[in-house]
């Protein structure tokens, strides 16, 4: 089981919860936590806040899924516009590799549009989404 921070929301909303029901990426935003004012300093932390659309198994309704990604690294993404179509999200459990503050990787297996390492998770909100799938 991975240890994220307030994972007990994603299984509230569906016992049975799979990274597989995260169809798209809405928002993305990259950003810093500075220990001291020195832009370039080790102590510094990069991380992301993504909001997925979340679809159930047998749901026609979607969720937005609002999660923090802590001490990113090596972030890629690829975006042509609009919505990012996810194939099939993974977040391994790398803890067994023993890399300084790399505890896991998250990435689309298929597509490839998005692919990073980061020492931590957490879910911050799940909520319905008025967004609908034409």
């Amino acid at each position: 089981m991975l240890n994220i921070k307030n994972f007990h929301l994603l299984n509230n909303l569906s016992p049975e919860f799979s990274f597989l029901d995260m169809k798209y990426i809405i928002e993305v935003r990259y950003f810093i936590e500075y220990s001291n004012s020195f832009l370039f300093d080790e102590e510094n932390q990069t991380n992301l806040h993504i909001i997925f659309l979340l679809q159930p198994k047998g749901a026609h309704d979607f969720y937005e899924i609002s999660m923090n990604f802590y001490g990113v690294e090596n972030f890629e993404l690829f975006a042509n516009g609009g919505a990012i179509q996810l194939s099939i999200l993974q977040i391994l459990d790398l803890r067994d590799r023993s890399w300084e503050n790399i505890r896991f990787q998250v990435r689309d297996v298929e597509n490839r549009d998005i692919d990073f390492y980061c020492n931590s998770i957490e879910v911050l909100d799940v909520k319905e989404s008025p967004i609908i799938d034409n």
